[in-house]
């Protein structure tokens, strides 16, 4: 009796320790195009209902460099990456690959379990065959352009028939039928059809839970929500466009089941208080036993486990400071650009960066072992030339510059480039004091150095003239040589004036007729010489006139402001954070 009770027992522990090591992690991750969430909640759909389910947010913090357009494009590569547009750089949805320093899920993956079944079936086929075509190459299966049935069949067999450890699939029906009818019967009969779908994968993920024991994750989302009231298109900074919703399997941290009231962006009716679209690709990471790292830069944060500070983003005032939500007793280590630079507590929830570098920077914030990162500041404009009524050049910090097609908005392909002896001769050696730049007339054009010097630059020849550089003093410049040192950038203004913008917030008026600065001149920048710009005056870095309608200002901090010339003063709603969406191509990857 004793030993038939022992070989029981024995056969017990076994087909336990069977199951514990067959609970391997898998993930299934759903997307569904173009889904709202409040019409879905609407129609009580059945197997959305069997999830967890909560409000999200997708095309960043409006106003900052993460903002993105909530079209599929960015969503898309968000959810599949885990950064914003600033970083995944995939600004609509006619653009090439996302940019590798920020891999998809698929790599991810890969380079982390070689051996994995990894599988993405798509309707929209631009995802695997445009953004992820080279990370999707190292998947055991893909499909694009598929019908959204063809979808949900492949995705049943593939989790019957394969040991599959990360599946993507893409319905667009939805967002099909909101193009094409708004909102109203057609993109409900969507929205239910979707669901059933959704309700035979659950199913067969739960079938093949309890045969193999595996441990899956199921996660729903949606790339963006539509315009009210109508629901027709999308794209723009709204609260129903920003809207999306994550849903789960599994129950989630605070991040995904607490709304957080006080963040201090109550933008489109506390939208921020909810998860961001960024956090998807964390959580399907730490599932599969991936953890993110400090260096990955990545945007969001795993919605499952330890949980790191939650709600960071920049304030509205400065680039220069961020703020988080945690009531946490820990420290959290905050580093720029991959160096620590500070540890402060947790309940802190707030941090200015008092000596923090011009340009683009990279934030880190690390608690309870997990990162998230923020980028703060943009470009680093050291001054422009307004070359012709087509193109503009753009100078930046790193030695480089951009070539800006002023036609199409955008900076033109195979930008930014060195600035060198070929690209501009006999500039090449000043590069780094470069600190105003204006053409005169169509053949000429001037920069001034930060030591006090000057270039003429000989547009027709495309070259620096000989005998440059020289200084700038009363006889070269008559009336600009006592502040010759005291430049911050140059405005080319209507007529024959140059506003000459100084270190200090003063200004002079040249007049290239004359030759001469204006009498009366330095003047303070202030609201009532430069509405708008006063409280900037000392944090031009640069100008650039863009017509005889506009001109821009770019500050140190990587923002800028769009001025009008034609109103004299500065528009409302600036300044902005340079993104790839107002200034494309010239934000550097």
């Amino acid at each position: 009796m004793a030993s038939r009770w022992l070989r029981g027992l024995c056969l017990a522990l076994l087909c336990t320790l069977a199951t514990w090591v067959h609970a391997a992690p898998k993930v299934l991750l759903v997307g569904m195009d173009g889904a709202q969430y409040e019409k879905m909640q609407a129609l009580q759909l059945p197997n959305l209902a069997r999830l967890n389910v909560t409000r999200a947010y997708t095309g960043g913090v409006n106003g900052t460099s993460s903002a993105q357009p909530t079209v599929s494009g960015p969503g898309w590569s968000t959810i599949l990456t885990g950064v914003w547009m600033n970083k995944h750089q995939v600004t609509s949805n006619s653009s090439g690959l996302a940019n590798p320093q920020y891999p998809s899920l698929f790599k991810r993956i890969r380079d982390a379990r070689p051996n994995a079944y990894i599988a993405s079936v798509t309707d929209w086929a631009a995802i695997n065959q445009q953004f992820f075509t080279n990370d999707v190459a190292g998947n055991n299966f893909n499909a694009s352009g598929w019908t959204d049935a063809a979808v949900a069949d492949k995705v049943v067999e593939l989790l019957k028939t394969t040991p599959a450890d990360f599946i993507f699939l893409h319905f667009d029906d939805p967002d099909h039928a909101g193009h094409d009818s708004g909102f109203g019967t057609a993109y409900n009969d969507a929205l239910r059809n979707t669901d059933a779908r959704l309700g035979r994968l659950l199913d067969t993920v739960q079938q093949r839970q309890a045969q193999t024991g595996d441990d899956w994750l199921v996660l729903v989302t949606t790339d963006h929500g539509r315009e009210a009231p109508l629901g027709y298109n999308h794209g723009s900074q709204t609260t129903s466009e920003k809207t999306i919703f994550i849903a789960s399997n599994k129950a989630m941290n605070a991040e995904f089941t607490q709304f957080v009231s006080s963040v201090p962006n109550q933008d489109f009716g506390g939208l921020y208080g909810y998860a961001p679209q960024t956090w998807i690709a964390p959580t399907v990471l730490r599932h599969l036993g991936i953890e993110p790292k400090m260096e990955w830069l990545l945007d969001g944060a795993p919605l499952l486990g330890a949980e790191p500070v939650r709600k960071l983003m920049p304030a509205t005032s400065t680039s220069q400071t961020f703020s988080w939500y945690s009531l946490q007793s820990g420290m959290v280590d905050i580093a720029r650009n991959g160096s620590v630079i500070a540890s402060v507590p947790a309940m802190q929830q707030g941090y200015l960066d008092s000596a923090a570098p011009e340009g683009s920077r990279d934030y880190t914030l690390t608690l309870n072992g997990t990162p998230i990162s923020l980028r703060l500041g943009s470009a680093a404009v050291r001054t422009t030339l307004d070359w012709d009524a087509t193109r503009s050049y753009f100078f930046l910090k790193d030695g480089s510059y951009v070539r800006y097609n002023q036609t199409l908005d955008r900076a033109d392909s195979g930008y930014p480039q060195p600035v060198t002896d070929s690209t501009w001769p006999g500039l090449a050696a000043y590069k780094d004091l470069l600190v105003g730049g204006f053409s005169k007339d169509a053949s000429t054009a001037y920069f001034f150095l930060s030591d006090g010097r000057y270039l003429r630059y000989n547009k027709s020849a495309d070259k620096v003239d000989a005998g440059y550089p020289k200084a700038i003093d009363n006889s070269s410049w008559p009336g600009l040589g006592t502040y010759a040192t005291q430049i911050a950038a140059t405005l080319r203004w209507t007529g024959s004036k140059v506003q000459i913008f100084l270190k200090d917030g003063r200004y002079l008026r040249y007049d290239l007729t004359a030759d001469k600065v204006d009498t009366g001149y330095p003047k303070p920048v202030n609201d009532s010489s430069w509405p708008g710009l006063g409280a900037y005056a000392t944090q031009i870095a640069a100008t650039l006139k863009w017509d005889d309608t506009r001109a821009y200002f770019f500050l140190k901090d990587g923002r800028y402001i769009r001025y009008s010339i034609t109103s004299d003063r500065a528009d409302a709603g600036y300044p902005q954070a340079i993104t790839a969406s107002n200034w494309p191509g010239l934000l550097p990857q």
